[in-house]
């Protein structure tokens, strides 16, 4: 019988230190920047602000993304370079698997545009970059004011999301989320809970568009 039990507690023992292991690697797996917010700030030097019809015309590519690992940055340019993948593209072509280029990184960001984590889920207009080491490297022709964040409410319905107000005002469609409380309390929150820096951000969320509002929008042009 102390034998049997013996070999019972070893099994359970086995069980729990490889889970513990599982745990740790998935955990190790993903890789963060050094910080989300640079030691001092950087100033946006763009030319004509975009428009949502601007941006899709001089993009290459436009597609929803989720952020993968860091890579790495450039203290020298201010830029940040991830690991991207493709959920969805709606113009161009591009890899499954990409190289994201972000405007920032630890010694310098922008106010308000804190450095992507892994996770981060996006619909972003690209151009492919020349002369960068990375395979597939792609950069967001408007930095922050050519992003829509992608959330969720509880059905799992999805919808973009303009935290700044900048792109949303120049999209052409009259269903706006935000003045629904129960979709826009829904959404939001599940950015909040997906990317904790959003509430120290305290962003003003004017816009929130239904999946099929902009899907529509994308393939009509």
């Amino acid at each position: 019988m102390k034998k049997i039990l013996c070999m019972i507690f070893a099994t359970v023992f086995l069980l729990l230190v490889s889970g513990c292991v599982i745990s740790t690697n998935e955990s190790e797996s993903v890789v963060l920047p050094p910080c989300r917010i640079g030691t001092s700030g950087i100033q946006a030097t763009f030319g004509d602000k975009y428009t949502f019809e601007s941006a899709l015309a001089e993009a290459d590519v436009v597609a929803r993304i989720e952020v993968g690992n860091w890579i790495a940055e450039d203290t020298n340019l201010y830029k940040t370079y991830y690991e991207a993948r493709v959920l969805q593209c709606f113009k161009g072509e591009i890899p499954e698997n990409f190289t994201l280029l972000q405007e920032g990184c630890s010694v310098g960001t922008m106010k308000n545009y804190p450095l992507f984590i892994s996770g981060n889920e996006l619909l972003v207009f690209l151009n492919e970059a020349t002369e960068i080491e990375y395979e597939s490297p792609y950069w967001i022709i408007g930095s922050f004011t050519t992003l829509l964040d992608v959330s969720y409410d509880e059905s799992g319905a999805r919808y973009y999301v303009d935290r700044y107000g900048i792109l949303g005002e120049s999209i052409n469609i009259p269903s706006n989320y935000v003045h629904e409380e129960n979709v826009s309390s829904e959404v939001l929150s599940v950015v909040v809970a997906s990317d904790p820096i959003v509430s120290e951000m305290q962003y003003s969320y004017p816009y929130i568009f239904s999946e099929a509002d902009i899907v529509t929008l994308l393939e009509n042009k």
